[in-house]
């Protein structure tokens, strides 16, 4: 095999929301790896990936009980016993042995990184928010040969660099494909878009109707789900449902207030507007730490929506703050997120064993292709 070639990186891909999927596009959309994704067809079927990457389906793992929480004692998350698994694992080292990964990533799964380390691929772990020290992530974090963040280091909990810092990587956060530039929409005065997670059931609609309606001088647009009864709306309200590309709606408005999930944070940063972080409740606290992690750093506001007293005076000093704050801290340029990602790559493979003693990959010097699968 040349020396030259680029390297084949097999991702896994969690089930659970949209995010872990969009991850490995935007690792497809980099064109730096040879890209095998494996995981659940999601609901909207087979995703088409960007940049030449292939996805694989693997059988659901549907068992007797849900993956949270592992019970006290337990190192693992979700094991059991039964075909539904068996086959699950067995079809992806069928995949992993045609395709003949140089390293797999796994976002995430304590199973699937024990797994893959147990098969002898060098493997790297996502590193996600949130309280993370039980026994299967510890299990998951000491067996892998690299952790990667899709964050920066400034925001990573010190606790995490002590244990884990030595083999954790550190990419930034890419903006969505589709982020306007900066400025490319006007400003409408006091309108508030109001952005939820697509990975769970949303916010509560009574608790915007009621910020609502305490703030009749502004509009609230609530994009992408929302829980609880419909409710009369008031007039100063427009629910729109799960948005395709929030991106404008989010940069023409005053405010922003969204959700702490990883990509509804993308796209809040990418509109740079003030932001007001409103975590929802997500195992191991994911989203309530990376909000906190976010405050502390001073680039983003974080309440939880029901504890705010006063939203005439919140909203407006938010829309005074420097709307710039959360893209500087959080973003990065594709060019310095690839190079990030091929160094552990590299790093990983390089620590660990090349399938069939091939001479170790380089970066192909070609330009990236950033072309949208729609």
């Amino acid at each position: 095999m040349p020396a030259s070639r680029l390297p084949r990186v097999a991702y896994y891909a969690h089930h659970h929301g949209t995010g872990h999927l969009r991850h490995a596009a935007n690792i497809a959309r980099l064109g730096a790896v040879d890209l095998l994704v494996t995981g659940t067809v999601p609901p909207g079927g087979v995703p088409r990936l960007p940049g030449g990457a292939r996805f694989a389906a693997l059988p659901p793992d549907v068992g007797p009980r849900g993956p949270y929480p592992a019970g006290p004692g337990e190192f693992l998350h979700y094991a059991p016993p039964g075909p539904a698994l068996q086959a699950r694992f067995a079809q992806l080292h069928r995949l992993w042995e045609e395709f003949a990964p140089d390293v797999v990533v796994v976002d995430v799964s304590v199973e699937t990184a024990v797994f893959a380390r147990l098969a002898g691929y060098p493997v790297i772990h996502r590193r996600m928010h949130g309280d993370r020290t039980d026994l299967p992530h510890r299990l998951a974090y000491d067996s892998v040969h690299g952790l990667l963040a899709y964050f920066p280091e400034s925001i990573e909990d010190p606790a995490h660099l002590q244990a884990y810092g030595a083999k954790s990587s550190y990419l930034g956060m890419l903006a969505p494909d589709t982020a306007p530039a900066a400025g490319s929409f006007p400003v409408r005065a006091r309108t508030v878009a109001v952005q939820t997670s697509l990975g769970g059931t949303g916010v509560e609609l009574g608790d915007v109707l009621e910020a609502a309606r305490s703030t009749p001088g502004w509009q609230w647009e609530v994009m992408g789900h929302t829980a609880g009864v419909p409710q009369r709306l008031p007039a100063n309200v427009e629910l729109m449902g799960v948005v395709a590309d929030p991106g404008p709606r989010l940069a023409a408005a005053d405010v922003v207030i969204t959700s702490a999930g990883h990509n509804a944070v993308a796209a809040a940063a990418a509109a740079r507007r003030p932001v007001l972080l409103i975590p929802e409740p997500r195992p191991f606290r994911e989203q309530a730490v990376f909000a906190e992690s976010l405050a502390a750093a001073g680039a983003a506001s974080a309440e939880d929506l029901t504890a705010v007293e006063n939203w005439e005076a919140t909203l407006e000093d938010l829309r005074s703050t420097d709307p710039e704050l959360l893209a500087r801290t959080l973003l990065v340029s594709p060019d310095r997120f690839r190079d990030r990602f091929l160094a552990a790559v590299d790093s990983t493979v390089s620590g660990g064993a090349v399938p069939g003693g091939e001479a170790p990959m380089q970066a192909s010097p070609g330009s990236a292709d950033f072309s949208t699968a729609r």
